[in-house]
């Protein structure tokens, strides 16, 4: 009779488990739905915090990390954008997206930096010629002239 009680209790357990675990699962299914769906709203306040429950939820997702850094590129907070794509690479460093944007933000950072120092850099110095051609070489690709540049920062 008590090997019976035994038997019930463990089973009663794993049942209970059992629940929680499926229950768990939905909630975390149901997260990723409305992230999704704010994030193709554009509405990253909202997909960022989802997106973070399920990066903590699921260690082996890349798609959340990569999510959380798009989002912040978007509203060109380059230095979380780029946190986070580091967190999807270290989950994942074969991740060609996240790399990819990696790098864009970081050229990002650079654009800004090389814009700020030239913004700086006494015209009449030594160095001056060098730091406008740097400056000039770094904001090309980004279809983005000395001037603009200079309007943006101001």
């Amino acid at each position: 009779m008590a090997r019976l009680i035994y038997l019930l209790c463990i089973l009663t357990s794993l049942v209970g488990c059992s629940h929680n675990s499926v229950r768990n699962v939905q909630i975390t299914l149901d997260n990723q739905v409305e992230a999704d769906t704010y994030y193709a709203k554009e509405q990253c306040d909202k997909a960022v915090a989802l997106y973070q429950s399920l990066a903590i939820a699921m260690p082996n997702d890349t798609k959340s990390l990569l999510r959380i850094g798009n989002c912040y590129a978007r509203s060109q907070d380059y230095v979380k954008a780029q946190d986070a794509y580091q967190q999807a690479l270290i989950r994942d460093n074969s991740f060609v997206k996240a790399w990819y944007n990696l790098a864009y933000v970081r050229a990002q950072l650079l654009a800004d930096t090389v814009t700020e120092m030239y913004k700086h850099t006494d015209p009449t110095s030594p160095e001056a010629e060098k730091i406008r051609n740097l400056t000039v070489q770094v904001l090309e690709p980004f279809e983005i002239n000395l001037e603009v540049a200079n309007e943006m920062q101001e």
